[in-house]
């Protein structure tokens, strides 16, 4: 939801290239650091999603559903609190006056990877099939829709910048003592028609499965959730950065999330 996103910066704080060595390498230690963990629980929800690695609980064992179900809901909510706090502009003009600018992604990047890691490690199995699909051709045909989504996510990644997403550019960026710089407003491949593309690649991850059980049911159904709230509230703050250019942007390019309520308010009553 970062693809025209712009980064807070104050140069006042930002490292420089009179900062010792040892500062800068450990900027860009950091960014790597953040980066193997987060892109580490991105992977992770993959296989889990692509049903690679089971859900088991690790070492929390909730015999009751409706517990389990809650103890899953508490999981989801803490990584909603985490990924909606952290990405507030708001949070971040305070956070990067504690530390540099060149740290905040990697930081966010970071506290997502662990807060997802722990879901992925704590999440309580609920293992009652909701569907199934037993003929071999669908399976493979359901699994194929699902690789293509997640393919889809990684090429979205990419068609804006990765590493900026990923917060490695800001560490390499810091380790050189550059100021981190605006990210700018760009279409790029699949953003010329896809507003949020890596959101839609998420969607079809999750639920492209030729096995749904409970537990996976509300696993993709509270990401699912989350990313439509996320999604209506990114929608509103882009268009008042970005103004009559991001009007004009949302009236070419369309998105698979239900951003309508914002159309609809933007109209006015009919």
């Amino acid at each position: 939801m970062r693809a025209h996103e712009q980064v807070i910066v104050h140069t006042d704080q930002s490292v420089s290239s009179s900062d010792s060595a040892l500062l800068r390498a450990g900027l860009l230690a950091y960014g790597v650091g953040s980066y193997v963990i987060g892109f580490a629980s991105l992977l992770g929800v993959i296989l889990a999603s692509l049903g690679v690695i089971a859900f088991t609980g690790g070492p929390v064992h909730i015999g009751n559903p409706v517990a389990a179900g809650f103890f899953d809901l508490g999981l989801l909510l803490a990584f909603g609190v985490q990924h909606s706090v952290m990405a507030r502009a708001a949070f971040k003009q305070r956070w990067t006056r504690v530390i540099h600018p060149a740290m905040e992604r990697p930081t966010f990047v970071l506290a997502t990877g662990v807060v997802l890691l722990a879901l992925l490690a704590l999440w309580q199995p609920l293992p009652t099939i909701v569907w199934s699909s037993g003929a071999p051709f669908v399976r493979g045909a359901v699994t194929g829709v699902a690789f293509l989504g997640w393919a889809y996510l990684f090429a979205a990644s990419f068609a804006i910048n990765h590493f900026e997403l990923f917060g490695l550019q800001q560490s390499w960026r810091g380790f050189r003592g550059q100021a981190p710089v605006p990210v700018p407003f760009r279409e790029r491949w699949m953003y010329r028609f896809d507003r949020h593309p890596i959101m839609t690649g998420v969607l079809v991850g999750l639920w492209a499965v030729p096995e749904m059980t409970m537990g996976h049911l509300l696993f993709a159904a509270g990401l699912s959730a989350y990313l439509v709230i996320g999604v209506y509230f990114e929608e509103r703050s882009l268009r008042r950065q970005w103004g009559d250019v991001y009007e004009a942007y949302a009236r070419r390019a369309g998105t698979i999330v239900p951003v309508w309520l914002i159309e609809r308010k933007k109209e006015g009553p009919r």
